[in-house]
């Protein structure tokens, strides 16, 4: 009896909690050609079924899905990110120095014509220039993105195209370019902007304000969508709606359009002129925890092949195996709307790149990392037919948000519902913390009588916040848990038309000039080195600038320092030591891209004037770099500080005896 009662308990124990990703979708990975590099830069279904995927060190192969074989198309290619079939002998593709057409004449499987379709863009060899798409609208104009040039290094000799560059000259590139650059650059056109190919292959630029737009694509409706990765000047990243000739916020491209005044530096303009220009993201994505690395933008039109998301867009994550969902709301006759992640784990590997949808509904998933976070590797993701309880939709309403689910709720209250806000500051310096965080209250609930529509009014209802709703215990009325709980809306319009945001931005006036907020300084306190190995937080470290933060995984203690401009700011420890040894001091430090150096003094004496901070390739990737340096005893001062360039993200300080 008394096995019959456990048995009976663990049967509706996993009812109610045992639905996974894996109930509803089963994830395989699909073996890439041998001896190849498996990242993937592009996919796309030819029309007779094959699959085509190009690969990061320039190869293009198609895939029999029956005979499970690669066939070699094309080779030679310089970093190709992006590939669409034209017809079943004719593959286009956009690599770094340009859009091209691959096509097999004697139908061999092996293109033997490699066209030009255009070049009409610029490059100076920095290694963050690249090219992605290509995409194509219904009146076949190609379109694909520029991403601009970093600091991280300088540009070469040899360029294609006009040199133009407002902050410093292109002698001074070759001595010194960080100083003045820019932390992201446009220094030949047209990077930073989307550009539209037509069918005459006549290259026309499209819109610009972009920084790193690795996912360009239409939706079933015809919109153009974008996103763009978290970084100067974007507080987090985002997913734009593209329209001709609008602005996205990124001002290194704006030397490259007509209106722009020569010789005008953009990093000396105040944000409240660009945010007037600016177009705000449709989606915003949490840095840290919804999305670092946004990628491709797919949308479901499979029918229901693949799930009840049907019309929906998906988007890719580098940074950690995840899919995203994205809720579109058209609001006022603007697009704006909620991302929710879709696919978390359950055996997706890292780095989603690239997307493709087989005529079978199933969805083909290729992986990079690009020396960065990610992975590589190809898998195909297919709906076993279950229903997932999760949100189908969120529309806003005059007080609130209706939410639709895909199955009938059970009984639900107020505190299933946990609602908070917060904004990301538009400005010059890297990325932005939350601000303004709060949480909101529900005044009023009311459920449908189908129970799959739940109306939520508010307290506080304003535009230029991203809403973060987490469910709580919310199952349906069968017993099956929420699947996603997570979800965030970005409010850019009421219902009314109302848009107005002015906490975004410093400064009102047109003629305003850009204001530094006053450093925050926090006094160093002494401590005593105990241990042969000893940690000392960086959050604890006396600090003139650097925030403490804790959206990003992996620190210890209980968070870590975030510097925010590019120089006049330090992190100070004041470690007081007993015995007279050699020391190693180890800082623990993230950086998503580039190199951040800072200059090390220690007891007012410079050890060093740029600690090399490199890149680890994700914010939440911690290494550490190890100097020595003479500590006295006694009480001893050591700083950390931006000479220049703002710094990585520090975790903290391990003093180490040799």
């Amino acid at each position: 009896m008394k096995r019959t009662t456990f048995i009976l308990t663990l049967l509706i124990t996993l009812s109610v909690h045992g639905a996974g990703i894996n109930d509803y979708y089963n994830i395989e990975n699909i073996p890439t050609p041998k001896g190849l590099d498996p990242q993937i830069g592009g996919l796309t279904f030819l029309p007779n079924g094959r699959l085509a995927a190009c690969f990061h060190r320039g190869e293009v192969y198609t895939y029999n899905l029956k005979t499970k074989e690669w066939k070699l198309f094309a080779d030679g290619l310089h970093e190709p990110l992006g590939i669409i079939a034209k017809d079943n002998h004719t593959l286009i593709v956009t690599q770094r120095p340009e859009l091209t057409l691959l096509r097999d004449t004697d139908s061999d499987g092996e293109a033997d014509h490699y066209q030009t379709i255009s070049d009409d863009f610029g490059m100076t060899g920095n290694y963050h220039e690249f090219s992605f798409g290509p995409t194509r609208d219904k009146e076949g104009n190609y379109y694909i993105g520029l991403n601009l040039a970093s600091s991280g290094a300088s540009i070469r000799p040899e360029i294609r195209g006009e040199f133009r560059h407002y902050g410093i000259s292109r002698e001074q590139f070759y001595k010194n370019h960080k100083t003045g650059s820019g932390r992201m650059y446009s220094a030949t056109p047209y990077r930073g902007w989307i550009m539209k190919i037509t069918p005459e292959y006549k290259t026309i630029p499209f819109a610009p304000g972009f920084r790193s737009p690795n996912g360009v694509n239409f939706d079933m409706q015809g919109r153009l969508w974008a996103t763009d990765n978290q970084g100067d000047w974007l507080g987090t990243s985002k997913l734009y709606h593209v329209k001709k000739d609008n602005f996205y916020g990124h001002p290194a491209s704006l030397v490259w359009t007509k209106e722009w005044e020569r010789g005008r530096n953009p990093l000396k303009v105040p944000p409240s002129e660009f945010d007037k220009k600016r177009t705000r993201a449709a989606v915003l994505f949490p840095q840290g925890s919804m999305a670092n690395s946004p990628t491709q933008m797919l949308s479901d039109n499979t029918k229901g092949k693949f799930g009840p998301f049907a019309g929906q867009l998906l988007v890719g994550e580098m940074n950690r195996p995840r899919i995203l969902r994205i809720l579109v709301d058209e609001i006022a006759g603007e697009t704006q709307g909620a991302c929710l992640p879709f696919i978390d784990n359950g055996g997706l590997n890292r780095g989603m790149h690239r997307f493709a949808f087989a005529p079978d509904g199933s969805l083909w998933v290729g992986q990079t990392h690009l020396s960065w976070a990610g992975g590589n590797g190809l898998q195909r993701i297919s709906w076993t037919g279950k229903m997932p309880m999760s949100v189908l939709a969120m529309k806003l309403t005059d007080t609130g948000f209706k939410l639709t689910f895909t199955k009938p709720l059970s009984k639900v209250t107020a505190e299933n519902f946990d609602f908070q806000r917060y904004y990301y500051k538009y400005h010059q310096s890297y990325g932005s913390p939350q601000l303004g965080k709060e949480p909101i209250k529900i005044t009023t609930l009311n459920l449908a009588p189908d129970r799959k529509t739940i109306s939520i009014n508010l307290e506080k209802l304003n535009p230029g916040y991203v809403y973060q709703l987490n469910l709580k215990n919310v199952t349906a009325s069968d017993k099956t848990p929420a699947l996603n709980t997570y979800i965030c809306y970005t409010l850019n319009y009421l219902t009314n038309g109302d848009d107005k945001a002015p906490h975004l931005t410093i400064g009102n006036s047109r003629n305003s000039r850009p204001t530094k907020s006053a450093a925050k300084i926090v006094q160093a306190k002494p401590t005593t080195l105990r241990r042969a190995n000893q940690i000392f937080e960086a959050e604890d470290a006396g600090r003139k600038g650097p925030t403490t933060a804790k959206n990003n995984d992996g620190y210890t203690g209980k968070g870590f320092a975030d510097f925010q401009n590019d120089s006049g700011e330090h992190l100070k420890w004041l470690i007081e030591i007993k015995d007279k040894e050699e020391y190693f001091l180890s800082f623990r430090y993230a950086l998503a891209e580039g190199d951040r150096p800072l200059q090390l003094k220690v007891n007012g004496k410079v050890i060093t004037k740029a600690l090399p901070f490199i890149s680890t390739g994700s914010w939440a990737n911690w290494k550490p770099i190890s100097i020595a340096a003479p500590l006295k005893v006694g009480l001893n001062e050591i700083l950390l500080e931006s000479t220049g360039t703002s710094g990585p993200n520090i975790d903290h300080l391990l003093i180490k005896r040799k």
